[in-house]
């Protein structure tokens, strides 16, 4: 079997970054005798999003037998919806490529991996969950006190402007 892998790494939003996702992963498979030969990234993509650009196409080279091993930081950076998750572990599995997770060091390929798969995407979609009805909550609390939750309105912004505009011109 091939010593090439592949690393993917994702982030919820676009102020976040990879790289500390991408140069752990480097490291692990370099320790593990693994050469890197693709690094698939995803920026500002939800993990219960289905379509996922980079992951899409790390899915497309392993079809094509491009490495034998994918690295992931954690098992959510793949996905945080299990049947997604277990569709794209199934996939690599039917492909022979071992999927390997710095976090929760398991072998997918076996039943009891597979079993704690199951068990840590269940928590990982119930984190996100609990996490969706907290901002929600908060969002309700801050309404009911009158706050403006989201974006401010374009017609603000160009009202605020003009008044600035005004002010500095002397006319306001």
């Amino acid at each position: 079997m091939s010593n090439k892998c592949a690393v993917y790494a994702r982030v919820s939003t676009l102020s976040q970054t990879n790289e500390n996702q991408i140069l752990s992963l480097k490291r692990l498979a370099a320790q593990m005798g693994h050469s890197v030969v693709a690094v698939y990234e995803d920026h500002g993509v939800s993990g219960v999003a289905k379509h996922k650009d980079s992951r899409a196409k790390m899915l497309a080279d392993a079809r094509s037998g491009k490495f034998s091993s994918v690295f992931v930081a954690s098992i959510d950076r793949l996905s945080r919806s299990v049947p997604d998750l277990l569709s794209v572990v199934d996939e690599l599995n039917s492909l022979d490529v071992q999927l390997v997770s710095e976090r929760e060091q398991m072998d997918t390929r076996t039943p009891l991996g597979k079993f704690f798969l199951t068990i840590l995407g269940s928590i990982s979609s119930l984190e996100r969950e609990i996490m969706r009805e907290r901002i929600a909550a908060g969002i309700a609390r801050a309404q009911k006190q009158g706050k403006h939750c989201g974006r401010p309105t374009k017609i603000n912004e160009s009202v605020e402007k003009a008044v600035t505009l005004l002010r500095t011109k002397g006319v306001w």
